[in-house]
């Protein structure tokens, strides 16, 4: 006879005790991040056996406008009771909600093991720039750190050892870069740092917004490059190799993300007509544009382009990750030219970046 499986959440007493105790046996968690209600944990025959803490209300930058997602703040299962399938029963309870709730994405951070399973994929990049101050004074000569103000650090315990770890670098000018970058050598030397890794663009922590980058053509990374410091950039696992943790988006919903994602297009764009369905594992979407008109009608015209996507491409063509010519080539999908040019039109390609925690942070 199977045991009782009960979803409980911090909205009763009961519940918030049993999210208590998988966190004693598992980590501890802010319980009140979140509303109650997204507060659940899983109950097998009596005991607390996992938790999740869900943000409902977090929004993403887009090149126009924002789109809505739920973010996944924690996510455990008590370590006497792991391997038993309770980290996906809960997170599958949490797409049932968020379905309810008429969220269509989530995000989470953390391992590929985990939630590359669950139909997550990447959505970021990482970029950084890597420098010595030896480099930085033989190009530009010794500064000294009055223009410090112009950096932002990340330093801890956490940090590599010999790392001068730059987060934000404010330059708008080729002049204020490199006023940037002889301050940070400088900085390096006092706190004796032998490397410089500036997060540049920002990696914002997870569950941000997100921000968008239209282009990578900054002055700060064009001189980087003029002085021969290394600009790495990279897609987040698994394209650029081994990264342990990332930020992963899923598409709950297909047709409400690709509605969310266009409900800010400016007036007086002019759209190509077309339409096109999308049938991903998640669901169906279609996008239509008669007369001007862009709408998401709930089944498809017999002139319907149709696409047979996984739902993690359509993740990624909302957020920008891929540009539909690449999904395109990726799935071996041949579209007619006015689609191409809607989707290009209503999902432009941009960089979006997360941080590279093999980077920044001792093994």
């Amino acid at each position: 006879m199977s045991e009782e499986v009960k979803i409980l959440t911090a909205e009763t007493e009961e519940g918030r005790k049993a999210i208590e105790e998988v966190m004693a046996h598992s980590y501890q968690a802010d319980i009140d991040s979140v509303p109650p209600e997204w507060a659940k944990v899983r109950v097998v025959g009596d005991v607390p056996v996992s938790f999740v803490l869900v943000d409902p209300a977090r929004t993403m930058d887009a090149p126009v406008g924002e789109f809505s997602y739920a973010f996944i703040k924690d996510v455990a299962t008590r370590e006497d009771r792991r391997d038993e399938g309770h980290f996906k029963a809960i997170m599958e309870e949490v797409f049932a909600a968020l379905r309810v709730a008429h969220i269509p994405l989530v995000v989470a951070h953390g391992k590929a093991s985990l939630y590359r399973p669950l139909k997550f994929d990447v959505f970021t990049h990482h970029s950084g720039v890597f420098a010595t101050p030896d480099l930085i004074d033989r190009a530009l000569g010794r500064g000294g750190p009055e223009a410090k103000d112009r950096l932002q650090l990340e330093e801890g315990d956490s940090v590599q050892e010999d790392l001068l770890l730059v987060t934000e670098v404010r330059a708008d000018s080729l002049m204020e870069a490199a006023e940037a970058l002889r301050a940070a050598a400088t900085l390096a030397r006092e706190r004796g740092k032998s490397r410089i890794l500036f997060e540049y663009p920002a990696a914002p922590s997870y569950g941000s917004t997100y921000p968008v980058h239209t282009s990578l053509e900054y002055p700060f990374l064009a001189l980087a490059r003029a002085i021969g410091a290394e600009h790495r950039l990279q897609g987040s696992y698994p394209e650029g190799g081994p990264i342990g943790d990332g930020d992963w988006i899923r598409v709950i919903n297909v047709r409400e993300a690709i509605c969310d994602g266009v409900t800010a297009l400016p007036q007086g764009v002019t759209l190509p007509e077309g339409e096109i369905c999308f049938e991903t594992d998640t669901g169906r979407g279609v996008l239509a544009c008669h007369d001007g008109k862009l709408t998401s009608p709930s089944f498809p015209s017999n002139e319907a382009a149709w696409v047979i996507w996984p739902s993690v491409a359509i993740g990624q063509l909302i957020t920008g990750y891929r540009s539909v010519a690449e999904l395109c080539a990726l799935h071996r999908t041949k579209l007619p030219e006015p689609i191409m040019s809607l989707l290009d039109l209503l999902f432009p390609s941009v960089w979006r970046f997360s941080r590279n925690e093999n980077w920044t942070y001792r093994a």
